[in-house]
């Protein structure tokens, strides 16, 4: 294992669900030039593969609800 990094670095790193543009999209129900326009923006954060490949943390989708209004939709831990 390289240097400063445990187990559990891993095991958070493993267990982000990472989704594609077109799933962020049909979700949302919105082009996905719209999802590269909320990345341009930093309205959602990215992870980037290369040239051309992105993949947006499903935690950001969340968040971005959350900030927007919508925690009703993920049912509240009250």
């Amino acid at each position: 294992m390289p240097a400063g990094k445990s187990d559990s670095d891993q095991e958070k790193l493993f267990s982000i669900e990472l989704l594609t543009i077109q799933q962020v999209a049909d979700w949302a129900k919105v082009s996905p030039k719209t999802i590269y326009r909320w990345i341009e923006t930093g309205q959602i954060p990215v992870v980037k593969f290369g040239n051309r490949t992105y993949r947006i943390p499903a935690g950001a989708v969340i968040e971005q609800l959350r900030q927007a209004g919508y925690d009703h939709l993920m049912g509240s831990k009250d």
